[in-house]
């Protein structure tokens, strides 16, 4: 009997491929995997053999960028003919979903299958294939690179992704276009993709597979600097925004305080502290709407949750400085920066998930 795979459509960023490439689109022709897109993001012209084997041999679709734009951008090139096409002929009306895999022979295609079969199971998920970074044929940037960012993403977000990331994702159909508007266009997409998705409620199913690196992984094209700058951007931007948004807190903070201490001498640091939170939460609220969580729209509801959520923030930092130097004894400085440290961490998920959470459909 032959095998069918036609509910399923492959999305492969493709930059200078070698046989490999080829070999790989074999095995899923052979598996019955028959829609097939292919992005030739920007590759040199030697290897415009590959892609033309790919269209004539494998009858695959491609798609090609003049230049290299980036793996994000690839997708995102691959994710809007898919609804091109699908909106303009209905040629992929039939398809539950698309499935993302590198070029490079790293993924097993008993793995895509089950990939397959995971996202026809739960067509309101992501799908995430997770490689096995315990053993020793991993190469040591690719361990180490993912440790830090499964640490960073679940410290920050509470987000526990064993592999950040992994090539091999089952996309349903219906998140493709929440996936084509998230911001990223090289590496740093993925880190994106997986916090949008959060942010979205959408529930992220993982899968073991099979962890296979061809030469040492000779073939990736990732910078370990650069990249891995562009992957933490999301974090990076709100740490440079809570940073100085915790400088002007802290300058309008010992100018009330200064202001208000004869005044007011039995509650001159709580309503300091409110006042200063004010003013750093309108200052924080400008930045992080656009600059670091990509919020364009200015609705009421997300500034009435915004502010909720310093009035919360502001009340629990008045009370436990209060309580750290008028009972305890502490110095107000470092009270100040103790409590409002620990608050950093807490207010980022709050933001992420709840202020900042879009209004979906796409709920598990």
């Amino acid at each position: 009997m032959e095998k069918n795979n036609d509910d399923i459509v492959i999305i492969i960023p493709a930059y200078n491929p070698d046989y490999k490439f080829i070999e790989f689109l074999q095995k899923l022709v052979s598996a019955g995997y028959n829609n097939i897109i292919v992005i030739n993001d920007g590759s040199r012209s030697d290897t415009d053999c590959f892609f033309r084997e790919a269209e004539v041999k494998y009858k695959c679709y491609v798609l090609r960028h003049s230049i290299n734009l980036g793996q994000g951008r690839a997708y995102k090139t691959g994710f809007n003919y898919y609804l091109t096409e699908n909106r303009m002929v209905g040629c992929y009306e039939n398809t539950i979903g698309i499935i993302q895999c590198d070029c490079d022979g790293q993924h097993h295609i008993d793995d895509i299958n089950r990939c397959a079969t995971l996202l026809r199971n739960n067509n309101e998920k992501f799908i995430l294939g997770i490689r096995d970074f315990s053993t020793g044929s991993v190469p040591f940037r690719s361990r180490v690179g993912n440790i830090c960012t499964a640490f960073i993403f679940k410290f920050f977000c509470g987000l526990d992704i064993k592999d950040t990331q992994t090539g091999l994702k089952g996309i349903p159909a219906s998140l493709i276009p929440v996936l084509l508007e998230t911001p990223g266009e090289r590496y740093e997409y993925a880190s994106s993709v997986l916090l949008e998705i959060y942010k979205q409620g959408v529930g992220i199913l993982q899968f073991p597979i099979k962890t296979i690196y061809i030469d040492g992984n000779a073939s990736s094209h990732f910078n370990p600097l650069s990249d891995s700058i562009r992957i933490y951007s999301t974090i990076l931007k709100y740490s440079f925004s809570s940073l100085s948004a915790f400088t002007v807190d802290v300058i309008a903070f010992f100018f009330f305080l200064a202001l208000l201490r004869g005044i007011l001498p039995k509650v001159y640091i709580i309503i300091s502290t409110y006042i200063a939170k004010i003013v750093s939460c309108i200052y924080s609220f400008m930045i992080n709407k656009k600059f670091v969580f990509g919020y364009q729209e200015l609705k009421r509801m997300v500034i009435l949750r915004y502010f909720l959520l310093c009035f919360m923030q502001s009340s629990l930092a008045a009370v436990s400085i209060s309580i750290l130097v008028d009972f305890w004894q502490w110095n107000i400085i470092v009270s100040k920066v103790l409590v409002e440290g620990f608050l950093f961490f807490i207010s980022f998920q709050f933001q992420n998930r709840w202020v900042f959470k879009k209004a979906t459909e796409y709920r598990t």
